[in-house]
């Protein structure tokens, strides 16, 4: 059973009762009574339910209206900047996983997907986890999984279209893992200079720059690069320690593998319901910044010129080119402080940047998950509109988290009879699984219990 307009239908376990009763009343949220559906990230309309995805049930009751135990969905029709914080273990995976599950295209049909417009993902995956997506949970190793899974009404799933990337080195368990190449082409300048560390106006700076521009109209290699370097003949001024010093470095990079100019094509990837995972655990984290900077840059080039195409079409009147690039995407990166940190250097920083402040209009959301909130970029978390915070410890994060949510939180809770009045406080209390979700479209924080993954669930081997 999926999204329901009549009152005896509902998805999952029915919850009656609850430790947490909010004082804050709801004065404001997107509520469908007949059903019991409570949607988060869309503004209150009266069009049919579409491209929703489920997440969970609410766990809260309030003073005057109650939705305790209402079905919890999430809209992906309208681009959003979703921020996941949360201590190791309180369910940030879960929720990527939950979330790649109603975007991407199932085995099978599944009630945690309503009427979803087939979308792409794309997913950094810093510690080489989420594999599992394309298997359902079966077996004992999955015997837990299974007994919520039956609680909750829903049958176990696997992605239909999943594609893994792993760098050239390595090791591959699966066994149709896709090497993960860069075009050096791809690397701007500055990132180059941030990769061989060296200052983008220094003379070391200046002959990068001139490598870079007498290759540019080529597929070039890194060998390209050193060739250029040790003729000799650009910027003949510079000393030929400083020459050094990027031809020992490139040397380096050249080893790792990661660079080749028939690497990555962004362009080939975007198909309608697939999701694209990046295992990255092998990699320096500077190299996984590179890899989400060089994605999120060509996305948002890729996205905006596509859209912009279709503007235009439909402002003259005329027929679009066939095209089978997908209207949204949503990029994934879990433990986000890695490649897109509050201080030092981070390839992925500006692009990320320019990627959810100007990527409404080309269909990009972007999802960042975290476990340290008070480490990473505000730039990027200045356009978040949708968060999901679970259990947090140290006061530094708490307060980062909380600066984030985008709308009001909780002035106080009864939590067994006991009140609590700082938010802090309550965060603190909440167990794995379960967090509050704000956004524009409610008036405070809503306590939801996530949903069980319907693909194995990171850490549960299924082979």
């Amino acid at each position: 059973m999926g999204f329901s307009n009549k009152l005896a239908d509902y998805i999952g376990k029915s919850i009656e009762k609850t430790q947490y009763i909010a004082i804050d009343p709801i004065v404001k949220c997107n509520y469908v009574q007949k059903g019991k559906n409570f949607i988060f990230g869309r503004g209150d309309d009266d069009s049919a339910p579409s491209d929703l995805l489920y997440i969970g049930k609410i766990l809260e009751t309030a003073s005057g209206s109650s939705f305790l135990g209402a079905d919890a969905w999430l809209d992906t029709r309208f681009p959003h900047v979703l921020y996941i914080t949360g201590t190791r273990g309180s369910g940030k995976s879960m929720d990527l996983g939950i979330l790649i599950e109603g975007l991407s295209q199932l085995d099978q049909s599944s009630p945690v997907q309503q009427d979803i417009t087939p979308v792409t993902t794309f997913l950094i995956d810093t510690q080489s986890q989420f594999w599992t997506l394309r298997y359902e949970p079966k077996g004992s190793d999955c015997k837990k999984q299974l007994e919520e899974l039956k609680a909750w009404n829903l049958q176990p799933n696997a992605l239909a279209d999943a594609k893994i990337f792993v760098p050239r080195d390595s090791t591959k368990f699966i066994g149709d893992e896709l090497p993960l190449t860069l075009r050096p082409r791809d690397v701007l300048h500055e990132e180059w200079c941030g990769l061989l560390g060296q200052e983008v106006y220094s003379p070391q700076g200046h002959l990068l720059a001139e490598v870079l521009e007498k290759l540019a109209t080529t597929d070039f290699s890194l060998d390209d690069m050193i060739r250029n370097l040790r003729e000799g003949r650009l910027s003949a001024s510079v000393a030929e320690s400083s020459r050094n010093v990027l031809l020992y470095r490139l040397a380096d990079y050249a080893r790792t593998g990661i660079f080749d100019p028939s690497g990555l094509k962004v362009e080939e990837l975007l198909i309608p319901g697939r999701c694209n995972i990046f295992m990255l655990r092998d990699l320096r984290d500077e190299d996984k910044a590179l890899v989400t900077a060089i994605l999120a840059r060509q996305l948002f080039t890729i996205m905006g010129r596509h859209h912009q195409q279709r503007r235009v079409s439909s402002f003259f009147g005329t027929s679009a080119s066939e095209s089978r690039i997908p209207s949204r995407v949503w990029l994934l990166v879990d433990e986000a402080h890695v490649v897109c940190p509050s201080s030092g250097d981070s390839p992925a920083r500006e692009a990320l940047v320019e990627y959810v402040k100007r990527g409404r209009d080309a269909g990009l959301s972007l999802v960042l998950a975290t476990q340290q909130p008070s480490a990473v970029d505000d730039r990027v978390l200045s356009q978040v509109n949708l968060s999901f915070s679970h259990r947090l410890t140290f006061q530094s994060d708490i307060n980062a988290a909380v600066a984030r949510i985008p709308t009001k939180t909780l002035s106080g809770l009864r939590f067994s009879g006991t009140k609590i009045s700082d938010f802090g406080d309550i965060l603190r209390l909440v167990e794995a699984g379960q967090c509050f979700i704000g956004d524009h479209a409610t008036s405070r924080t809503i306590l939801v219990q996530m949903r069980p993954r319907i693909t194995t669930h990171a850490g549960q081997s299924p082979l």
